[in-house]
């Protein structure tokens, strides 16, 4: 399991950057992911990225 990153002030301000434009999930994920499955890895952000793109296409038009 990795370390976090420590918070310095330049991943602060793109943190506060990703949250003003909304883009805050993959922070999120990482978080639920440590505290509901510790023992599994996390993904990459591009993993990440691409497992979100194809749930979306799975939903079809309008989240049906």
């Amino acid at each position: 399991m990795t370390a976090p990153c420590p918070r310095t002030p330049l991943r602060k301000a793109l943190a506060n950057l990703r949250r003003l434009f909304n883009d805050d999930s993959y922070d999120r994920y990482r978080e639920a992911q440590a505290r509901l499955a510790p023992d599994e890895p996390p993904l990459d952000p591009r993993s990440f990225k691409a497992r979100q793109i194809l749930m979306t296409l799975g939903r079809g038009c309008c989240g049906r």
